[in-house]
């Protein structure tokens, strides 16, 4: 009978079987350039020592990689691939668009810590660019910015079919706009400043909750 934690789990031996390296690279690949984490080391099922195990997505990341040296990436260039690759698919990704840099940063900061991507843009303008380039599942969208404001922002990321999936929340701290107001330029939820930091991550925890469940 199959052990189901093997399925998630490989080997060294595993991964050269279908990769042509040799284990003086694998471990490169782990210890020098931090490719993929240390191995967890158990008892041999045999009793025959000890074996490390990784986890199953090692041997897509070394084929990966090796698929990248054989194209001539040289290594700096791989890290760059990857991590732009890692980047681009999870989906923990915020746009935080305001041109507080006080309030931005300290956004950025706090959503860090809970294992969020952030990126921050000032203005209107840089926003739409922003958001079609990093393409985050939630955007943090401030009214009151120089240019274009909040409104007009959010009624065009609706309307490009690059950024209509993106939930919007948008802020304010003047009394003059209206959940009914952003509700009408495509907005999803509207939130008063000052922002509650532990109340905005529940928010975006349920709203990424949401999207799984759609999937």
């Amino acid at each position: 009978m199959n052990n189901p934690a093997s399925a998630s789990r490989v080997t060294a031996a595993d991964i050269l079987k279908v990769i042509p390296i040799i284990r003086k690279t694998l471990w490169l690949w782990q210890k020098k350039y931090n490719f993929f984490p240390d191995p967890t080391k158990e008892a041999h099922p045999g009793g025959k020592g000890i074996v490390g195990y990784y986890p199953a997505w090692v041997k897509d990341r070394c084929k990966r990689v090796y698929e990248l040296q054989k194209s001539g990436y040289t290594i700096a260039m791989i890290k760059e691939i990857l991590k732009k690759e890692t980047e681009d698919k999870s989906s923990k990704k915020i746009l935080v668009v305001d041109d507080e840099k006080k309030f931005t940063s300290l956004v950025k900061k706090f959503l860090e810590k809970e294992g969020y991507l952030v990126e921050v843009a000032g203005n209107g303008l840089d926003a739409g660019l922003k958001a079609a380039d990093f393409l985050p599942s939630i955007i943090l969208l401030d009214i009151n910015l120089p240019g274009l404001n909040g409104l007009e922002v959010c009624v065009n990321l609706k309307n490009n079919p690059k950024t209509s999936f993106m939930t919007i929340i948008v802020i304010s701290a003047s009394p003059q706009y209206t959940e009914k107001q952003v509700q009408e330029a495509g907005g999803d939820l509207f939130i008063k400043k000052p922002v509650d930091l532990e109340d905005l991550l529940e928010k975006c925890n349920a709203i990424l909750s949401d999207n799984v469940v759609a999937e």
